[in-house]
């Protein structure tokens, strides 16, 4: 994906989230989806980037749409795949199906394999894919309990409502986020919502129904 934009000249940037991957882990619990949300700003701004198109999913979307809607002067458009439009009700209940601790380590060694159970589906569906997504599970096992604790009582309807910049949503239907995709057309009319065939940014504009397939085009109409 991010070589179809370069081949556009674009330069691309895909920093690991606090906690996640080879980036830090944060020094103390973040009270708040700020927390990551200036981190972002503070590196892109390091960067000198004059204007960016922010693209994330799940909880990078749940970023992205923050950030479009604090910082709209620095930003031109932003792309929500998965995007976890729900009010607090249904974030409490979604919280309570998803957010328990699952990799924390133990002394059996029991969360490896539960850990290995839960990714072993239809969605990662080869060793190598599969071993790829536990060694970044078992890496975060706390980081992710910081995200999610904050994440789950993010005002996500009141970002978006705010955002003023183009958007696009996307989401498949076998998303766990689907149920709550409507909110996009209600709350923000203008907004380009469409039915992605995948969760996975690997595929590339020629695959119709990826994302990169709608944001390429999303990008082409605006002229980007």
């Amino acid at each position: 994906m991010m070589k179809n934009y370069a081949a556009r000249g674009h330069d691309c940037y895909a920093p690991d989230m606090p906690g996640f991957g080879a980036s830090y882990d944060p020094p103390t619990d973040p009270t708040s989806t700020r927390y990551y949300v200036d981190i972002w700003m503070g590196f892109f701004r390091h960067l000198k980037l004059p204007k960016m198109h922010l693209i994330g999913r799940h909880s990078g979307s749940a970023h992205a749409m923050e950030m479009a809607a604090i910082y709209p002067d620095e930003i031109f458009t932003v792309a929500l795949s998965g995007r976890a439009l729900v009010s607090e009700e249904e974030q409490a209940a979604s919280f309570k199906a998803i957010g328990a601790e699952w990799s924390k380590p133990k002394e059996d060694a029991s969360h490896l394999m539960k850990v290995w159970n839960t990714l072993n589906g239809p969605l990662w569906d080869t060793l190598e894919l599969n071993n790829h997504e536990l060694i970044d599970a078992l890496r975060a096992w706390k980081s992710r309990d910081q995200a999610y604790s904050v994440s789950f009582v993010q005002p996500k309807l009141k970002y978006l409502k705010s955002i003023t910049i183009p958007i696009l949503a996307m989401c498949p239907k076998d998303d766990v986020l689907w149920p709550c995709f409507h909110y996009c057309k209600e709350l923000q009319p203008e907004a380009r919502c469409e039915v992605t065939k995948g969760n996975f940014f690997e595929n590339g504009k020629e695959v119709e129904g990826s994302i990169s397939y709608y944001h390429m085009d999303f990008l082409e109409k605006l002229g980007a």
